[in-house]
């Protein structure tokens, strides 16, 4: 039986999960039937992956391994008019290829649109380059570089898609920011000091987009303890808090701990007390106004009762004169 050795490194056919250590060949097992067969180059074993009866025999100067489709190109006899055929390692079938209407063939090789050069590069400095409007990873001080350029060579955002989700160690980058702005919220409605109390506590909940926290904590006055007397007065006017929250529906669900110190400057201004003094001042004030008003409407009500007694008196004195 004669071998027919197809000469391609095997690092091309990994896409149809064939190793470095394995080679393909064609053998001629009955007339013009051909075997393609997988040989492991450690054991010397061969698997079948496909068989054909062609024609003719193969012919071997006008064959050809696609490595960017994954297809192989055989034509049956070397320059004469015969049908090519093409097995496709992604779909294990076979099917023929549109040629020449006439004439021989020679020198058989598919042709892309996009050079292959265009499609994945390598630059001077070290960057691969995937796509003409690339995508470009590159080492640089000891780090991997991830970023995207257009049709000019100008750097450019990278999107991925809603339904697609960017993990860093398995977990959601978007679900995580979700949940961190959501444990912000629920901190944020816990108290930082005691309102003139001994202490004050609190519960609290925080939502964005699809995540939720909750919270809970305590805020005291340094002035409610004797430890700040010998303390300087910005510390006996300071405000101590503590508080803890944790994710109840997103990403991570580690419990967050906060603590912090609030302190007060200076003394409310001299001019909104004014304004509140005058304020009640004033509400007094009107308060008098009103009550001297009701004071005057008796006063007059009063005049014109005397005003009629007068009147009737007067006329009493006539009748007993008379």
């Amino acid at each position: 039986m004669k071998y027919i050795l197809i000469l391609f490194y095997s690092f091309l056919l990994t896409t149809f999960a064939f190793s470095a250590d394995n080679l393909l060949m064609f053998k001629n097992s009955e007339g013009n039937t051909y075997q393609l067969l997988k040989i492991d180059q450690s054991s010397g074993s061969e698997t079948v992956v496909t068989s054909i009866t062609l024609d003719q025999a193969i012919a071997t100067d006008n064959s050809y391994f696609d490595a960017y489709e994954n297809k192989f190109y055989i034509h049956q006899g070397a320059g004469l008019t015969s049908e090519i055929k093409v097995y496709d390692f992604n779909s294990d079938s076979w099917s023929d290829a549109k040629r020449s209407s006439g004439g021989s063939i020679y020198s058989l090789a598919p042709y892309q649109n996009i050079p292959i050069n265009k499609m994945v590069r390598v630059d001077s400095n070290g960057a691969l380059h995937i796509g003409e409007n690339s995508l470009v990873t590159q080492e640089i001080g000891g780090r991997q570089h991830l970023y995207a350029t257009n049709s000019s060579g100008n750097r450019i955002d990278i999107n991925i898609p809603s339904g697609t989700n960017l993990l860093i160690d398995g977990e959601d980058v978007m679900g995580s920011i979700d949940s961190s702005i959501a444990l912000g919220a629920a901190f944020a409605s816990l108290p930082t000091g005691a309102e003139g109390a001994g202490y004050t506590c609190g519960l609290g909940t925080g939502f964005h987009d699809s995540a939720s926290a909750i919270s809970g904590g305590c805020g005291f006055d340094f002035a409610n303890y004797a430890f700040v007397d010998s303390m300087p007065e910005l510390f006996q006017k300071a405000s101590f808090n503590v508080g803890a929250a944790s994710v109840i529906h997103g990403e991570g669900d580690d419990a967050t701990l906060k603590a912090g110190i609030t302190f007060k400057f200076g003394a409310p201004k001299p001019v909104r007390e004014a304004k509140d003094n005058n304020l009640l001042l004033e509400n007094k004030i009107d308060a008098v106004m009103a009550k001297n008003e009701a004071i005057q409407n008796e006063n007059d009500l009063l005049k014109a009762q005397i005003a009629e007694i007068n009147s009737q008196l007067k006329a009493l004195n006539m009748l007993a004169m008379n």
